[in-house]
Parts: structure tokens; sequence; C-alpha cells
């Protein structure tokens, strides 16, 4: 099976994958730009709520290209 094939066929839920994922890095950015206006604990608690999300959110894009719904 080519994989761009898969791809081409589940673009939407992908893509949807996708913008979760650069949301979170741009956030993770933001947060890591700004970090000396918030206090630590709100930092790292963002912190590890955008890994996590980005983490699975990677997870999700893998699942859903490798083993994803047959249509």
């Amino acid at each position: 099976m080519d994989v761009w094939f898969v791809i081409k066929e589940r673009y939407m839920l992908l893509s949807i994958f996708l913008i979760i994922l650069l949301v979170n890095m741009f956030l993770l950015i933001a947060i890591w730009k700004n970090r000396s206006d918030m206090p630590k604990s709100l930092i790292l608690i963002i912190t590890i709520i955008c890994s996590i999300i980005i983490a699975l959110s990677i997870f999700a894009f893998v699942f859903a290209v490798s083993f994803g719904y047959n249509s």
C-alpha cells in the first residue's frame, strides 16, 4: 500500500492532527519566549499539557496512516 495514497485518502483526519500539532508547538514556543512574565508553575503546567498533546497527536497521526479506518 502506498503511503501517499493513504495520506490523500485521509487528508481531513490527518489535517486535524497536524493543526493540533502546530498550534501546540506554537504555544510552547510562545510560552518559552515569554517565560519571565509568567509564574513558574503556570509555565510547567502548560509545558506538560502541550507536550502530552503533541505526543498524542503524533501517535494519532501515525496510527491513522498505518492502521486507520478502511473506507
